[in-house]
């Protein structure tokens, strides 16, 4: 006997609210995609996970995107445990980190691990006045990115289970001014790196 039970014809289909900067079910849409690939994009886990404010794809999944043309493989789970909160977030917000951490920690550091110091720009700058900065002059809408992606698998004790990107990607990233290997057999630019950015938080220029 076949459970499936077909909805009536004329239903409408139920939207779900865009989420800003992420893929939503709206952008997709608009990228192009027939009601089948977003029905089965909401039950994949290689392509869309949950992560609070925004719609996570890690590297690989992103990458798997855009080689197949923005279309998605059904019958898998979405998964809704992430961290990639953005640097929007992280400027007004802590997380279950000290209140302090932000406004304490270097950006050049130890602490962080990040080395690269475009312009002698963010010499002395602590994490919060990172976030705080505006425009993208020496690399700073990178610099946000880092800060949040950062953040957030600090706020996960870098639990590879949970993170967007972990702690040692975000070093890879920053000292490498964008240009790193996100898995094995891939490099991207600085342009790659900020595109993915983008289209998991949105655009960085606040």
């Amino acid at each position: 006997m076949n459970d499936k039970i077909t909805p009536p014809i004329n239903a409408p289909e139920p939207t779900a609210p865009a989420k800003a900067g992420g893929l939503s079910r709206r952008n997709l849409v608009r990228a192009g995609l027939t009601a089948a690939p977003v029905l089965a994009a909401m039950h994949s886990n290689t392509v869309l996970a949950g992560g609070g404010d925004h719609s996570c794809v890690r590297p690989s999944s992103f990458s798997s995107l855009i080689r197949a043309n923005m279309t998605v493989s059904s019958g898998r789970n979405i998964r809704s445990d992430y961290q990639c909160k953005s640097h929007g977030y992280w400027k007004n917000n802590n997380g279950n980190l000290t209140k302090d951490y932000k406004t304490k920690t270097k950006f050049l550091s130890s602490a962080t691990g990040f080395t690269a110091n475009p312009g002698s720009a963010f010499t002395d700058k602590t994490l919060q006045q990172v976030l705080d900065m505006g425009g993208n002059a020496n690399t700073t809408a990178l610099a946000r990115h880092v800060v949040a992606a950062f953040l957030s698998a600090k706020s996960v004790s870098n639990n590879p289970d949970s993170v967007l990107l972990s702690v040692a990607q975000c070093q890879a990233i920053w000292n490498g001014q964008g240009n790193w290997s996100p898995f094995a057999g891939t490099n991207w630019t600085l342009t790659d790196t900020l595109a993915y950015f983008n289209k998991v938080f949105g655009p960085a220029f606040l």
